[in-house]
Order: structure tokens, then C-alpha cells, then sequence
């Protein structure tokens, strides 16, 4: 009778613990929907990820910053705002753009260059560290500077005059027209042979392509009006407290059913031992009896 009991207790134990890992189990799968996100830059030196998330966080979208390997980091935000992210992102020309400098363009490899190939090297060189000065300027997106140096030739009395060409793309809220002038004494002061009316400087302000607060669709959330969006998160919150609720109502019903197979359990122990206790009563009245008798 003892060992049937025990066998009631450990199924009643061992049907509670399945059920309450089944209700952590299906919690943990909402807790890791909720932060499920994906990388959308990668191997970005401190300084650009700081960047890429300023401007992240600045237009409403939830990212992070997350070491990666060899002194990187990346950029992660979640699936529902990559499209989002992406856009805004490239309204801002981000990440920016890595420039080479002259250092790395004439770096040691050992083979012996042409003068013609140094020439190449010597103007790209050049190009690189004014459209690296250019973007620095407050609201350049991009900068880009195209030199054009003549050969020199020994046999051609009149050379023709060196000439460049400025191109920048710069938010739409910034007015860089008064900088030009001050553009055009940077490359001319910065290439030789230059002048002020050889210099070409572009304009292009970017086009917004973030959609205006009043555009972003909205969905409806128990008759509220809510952004799309923001639906999913909106299911899990209200969905998190019901599951744990449900987990307690469980625990507390198994508890409940455990507390009376104890009990009965004990009152069979009980109902055991007064039987035994009648029937050593019954022995011991028959023992007298014979005793008496005889």
C-alpha cells in the first residue's frame, strides 16, 4: 500500500516539473523573439560604429554596439527595423568613407615604379587627402576631388594649366554656398599650378529618404492606433504577464494536487497501522482466552 502511494507521488512530482519546463520553455522563446536582432554593420573600427549608432538612435531605432573580432565592432538592430535603419543610414552617408593617405600610397613594397606610375600615385594620393579635408567640413555627406595634372613634355613650349573638380554631397538643411570660395583656396593652395577660375566646385544636397512621421503606417491594437512596428512588441509585453500567470496557476493547482496524494497517502499510513493494532489487540485477547481456558 506504501509502495503505490510513493509510486502517486513521484508521477504527480514529475508531471509538475514537465509542465512548469513547458511554460519556461515557451516564456524563454518570447523573451528571445523579443531580442532577436542582426548585424547590420560589421568590422567597423570605435569610432564608426559610435557614429553609425548616433545616427541609429537619433532617428527612433533600437541598435547596438558589439565587440567583434580584432579590436572591431558592429552595429546590430533588430529585424523589423533593418529596412528602416538601412535607409536612414544611407540618407546619412554612414558609415563614412575610409580615405587613403600618402603614406599609404607610396608605402614600401620593393619593386622599383615608373615616373608615370609615381605621377598616378602622387595625384591619387593627392585626391584622397582633400576629399578626406572636405568632408570634415560641417554637413558634407561626401567629397570627392578629381585632379587633372598634365605631363610635363620637354618638346611642347606651352603646357596646358593643371585644372579639379569638387564634388560634395551635403544635407539638404545646410547651405554650402558660402563655403565655396573658401573650398577653392583650399585645393588651389593645396595642388601646384592651380588657380581659382581652374577650380570647379559641385553642389548636390541629398535627397531625405526617411518617411515623414505623418506616413509611417499604423495598424490597429485593440481599437488603439499604433505604428506597424511596433505591433510585434506590443503582442509580447501583453502576452508576458498572461504566460506568467498561467505558469502560477499551474505550480499552484500541481501543488494543490500534490498536498492530496500526501494526504491521502498519510491516511492510508494511519488506517495500516490501527489495523495492525487491532489485529495484535484480537491476538492478544485470544492468547488470554486460552490461557484462562486452559
Amino acid at each position: 500500500m506504501a509502495r503505490s502511494s510513493n509510486f502517486g507521488i513521484d508521477d504527480a512530482r514529475i508531471r509538475s516539473s514537465g509542465v512548469g519546463r513547458t511554460c519556461l520553455l515557451a516564456l524563454l522563446m518570447v523573451l528571445v523573439l523579443a531580442g532577436c536582432k542582426q548585424p547590420i554593420y560589421t568590422r567597423l573600427s570605435e569610432a564608426e560604429a559610435n557614429d553609425v549608432l548616433l545616427t541609429l538612435i537619433k532617428g527612433g531605432i533600437q541598435a547596438d554596439k558589439r565587440a567583434g573580432e580584432e579590436g572591431s565592432f558592429g552595429v546590430w538592430v533588430s529585424d523589423a527595423e533593418i529596412a528602416t535603419a538601412i535607409e536612414l543610414l544611407r540618407a546619412d552617408a554612414q558609415p563614412s568613407e575610409h580615405y587613403s593617405n600618402l603614406g599609404e600610397v607610396f608605402a614600401r613594397n620593393g619593386l622599383v615604379s615608373s615616373p608615370t606610375e609615381e605621377r598616378i600615385r602622387f595625384i591619387y594620393g593627392m585626391q584622397q587627402e582633400l576629399a578626406k579635408t572636405l568632408s570634415q567640413i560641417d554637413g558634407v555627406l561626401v567629397a570627392r576631388v578629381h585632379i587633372v595634372v598634365p605631363a610635363s613634355d620637354p618638346f611642347v613650349a606651352a603646357t596646358k594649366p593643371a585644372s579639379a573638380s569638387v564634388f560634395l554631397k551635403h544635407r539638404a538643411d545646410m547651405n554650402l554656398q558660402l563655403v565655396v570660395p573658401a573650398v577653392k583656396d583650399l585645393v588651389v593652395r593645396s595642388v601646384e599650378g592651380l588657380t581659382a577660375e581652374s577650380v570647379a566646385v559641385s553642389l548636390f544636397p541629398a535627397r531625405t529618404t526617411i518617411t515623414p512621421p505623418a506616413q509611417v503606417p499604423v495598424s490597429r491594437f485593440f481599437g488603439a492606433l499604433v505604428a506597424s512596428r511596433s505591433v510585434t512588441t506590443l503582442w509580447i509585453i501583453f502576452t508576458i504577464p498572461w504566460l506568467l500567470v498561467a505558469v502560477l496557476i499551474v505550480m499552484l493547482l500541481h501543488s494543490a494536487g500534490l498536498r492530496d496524494v500526501a494526504a491521502r497517502w498519510i491516511r492510508r499510513r494511519q488506517g495500516a497501522a490501527s489495523e495492525e493494532a487491532l489485529a495484535e489487540n484480537d491476538s492478544m485477547e485470544v492468547a488470554d482466552d486460552g490461557r484462562r481456558a486452559a
